[in-house]
């Protein structure tokens, strides 16, 4: 809760314009050069994993593997990428992905939420807990990437139609470059539209539409949990990236074929013109 957190820290939030939810680590270095907070404040700023906290969320059986989560982006990342997908089945892998770096615990790149935390977050909740998500070098593996995944689709889903939904389903990822997807903007920002209405995690029916408006049941997300569990105890498919679009390169026209065009587009005009006055 806000109220419990050190004035200090509030203050130095006020002024820097950060969120107070923001505690990841270059956050609180930041705060420990610019405040001189005494370690002990320093300490009760730190995010900490409860057991009970983790329990009511993670697989049990997943808890003390720290790479579960990597392990599970890169396993959905590759079902993603295969061409034989459905589209709504890739809507629900990245879905799937965005659920579980919810509720995988932080130590793992999560954010250690809870079932009624992760069904409850609005635009604005996550915002501020956004960059507490693990960023990784391997893309594939990354779940601030995954993330940045869904909200495209939310944000699609919120600002176009449904046809709009399906051609991004059909699309399989970029193939990394120089900067992953999550150090990119979001292309489309609508997710973030209503920042204090739930909605980050919504049905989607048997023909792919996305609800607006309703999240998915608890049990719905309790059957995501067990296959979280599935996914990351069996071998993934070969990840293969989407091979890049090649296109034909542009041709250009001269500056003497242009004049030349336009010679002859003038040619043109001149003839329809005295063809209209002789018989108009």
């Amino acid at each position: 809760m806000t109220s419990t957190l050190p004035d200090l820290w509030l203050d130095w939030c006020a002024v820097t314009g950060t969120p107070v939810g923001r505690r990841d680590q270059a956050t609180l270095d930041q705060f420990s050069r610019q405040a001189s907070p005494s370690h002990a404040l320093l300490g009760t700023l730190r995010p900490r994993e409860t057991e009970e906290h983790v329990a009511s969320a993670w697989p049990a059986e997943l808890r003390a593997d720290s790479t579960s989560l990597e392990r599970l982006v890169r396993h959905g990342s590759a079902r993603i990428e295969n061409p034989a997908t459905h589209w709504v089945t890739r809507l629900r892998l990245r879905r799937l992905l965005f659920a579980a770096t919810l509720l995988a615990p932080v130590g793992h790149g999560g954010l250690g939420l809870t079932r009624t935390e992760a069904l409850g977050l609005t635009p604005r909740g996550l915002q501020d807990l956004r960059p507490q998500i693990r960023q990784t070098p391997d893309e594939p593996a990354c779940p601030a990437c995954a993330v940045w995944s869904w909200l495209d689709v939310l944000g699609t889903n919120g600002t176009w139609t449904h046809r709009s939904v399906r051609a991004l389903a059909h699309q399989r990822d970029e193939p990394a470059g120089s900067t992953h997807r999550h150090q990119r903007n979001d292309p489309s920002p609508g997710w973030a539209d209503w920042p204090d209405h739930p909605g980050l995690l919504p049905c989607i029916d048997q023909w792919g539409y996305i609800s607006r408006h309703a999240s998915m049941h608890p049990s719905s997300l309790s059957a995501v949990v067990r296959t979280v569990t599935t996914m990351v105890e069996s071998s993934p498919p070969a990840y293969v990236p989407a091979t890049p679009v090649r296109r034909s390169p542009t041709r250009y026209v001269t500056p003497e074929e242009e004049a030349a065009i336009l010679a002859r587009a003038d040619e043109l005009n001149a003839r329809i013109t005295r063809i209209l006055n002789e018989y108009g």
